[in-house]
């Protein structure tokens, strides 16, 4: 299947956590992984989150720390739940937006939006009321999004492994701890040692207080 290349990239305490109990997560990693983060963003044609990212911290998904053309923010959204004077639909002529969304969206949300300037990607309901990410990254590629830098919660970083699109994990480690809290991968049905998703390292180098740790998915 042609397909864009995914990179996957979060922010996690030494002891595995992207946010705290409460959801939140601001920040995590110091101000230079900030930095490196959007250098990241400028390398991809697209970054993509779900709606509870939207919801939670309402980012903008830009490249405002580093040169280079902002690229295109793609939210996966199948109730259409992103908020009209949210960050990612208020700018829309500083970056381009895309919202993957259902038939189940509200038709009279779905016209405001695209009079915002958002462009929506309307897919068949499914039965669990989710979107189908091979289907997905498919139409993107189609669009000439060739590589996309997926910065997700839990829910849109653990459906990405589990469908096993993902090409390349990037983590930004932070010298702390939070103890109970939001790990960055759920269930991946893997009940075995033996059956944990193997990783090549291919890099990893301290920036700031963080530690970045890259590895291709085998």
């Amino acid at each position: 299947m042609k397909r864009p290349y995914i990179t996957l990239k979060f922010a996690q305490t030494l002891d595995g956590k992207i946010a705290a109990r409460d959801g939140s997560s601001q920040w995590i990693s110091a101000p230079p992984a900030l930095k490196f983060t959007h250098g990241l963003r400028a390398r991809n044609r697209a970054i993509l989150i779900g709606v509870g990212t939207v919801l939670r911290d309402n980012p903008s998904l830009t490249t405002r720390l580093v040169k280079g053309k902002s690229p295109a923010r793609i939210i996966i959204d199948p109730r259409l739940r992103t908020p009209l004077g949210s960050r990612v639909t208020e700018d829309t002529r500083k970056a381009k937006t895309i919202i993957i969304t259902t038939r189940k969206a509200p038709k009279a949300k779905m016209e405001k939006l695209k009079a915002s300037g958002v462009e929506l990607v309307v897919l068949k309901n499914s039965k669990n009321n989710s979107v189908n990410l091979r289907n997905i990254i498919r139409i993107l590629y189609k669009k000439g999004i060739k590589s996309i830098l997926v910065e997700g919660g839990k829910k849109t970083i653990t459906s990405f492994i589990k469908a096993g699109i993902v090409d390349k994990l990037i983590a930004v480690i932070s010298p702390k701890i939070l103890g109970r809290g939001i790990e960055p991968v759920g269930d991946l049905g893997i009940r075995n040692i033996k059956g944990a998703l193997k990783l090549q390292l291919v890099g990893i180098k301290k920036i700031g207080k963080d530690i970045i740790y890259a590895a291709a998915i085998k």
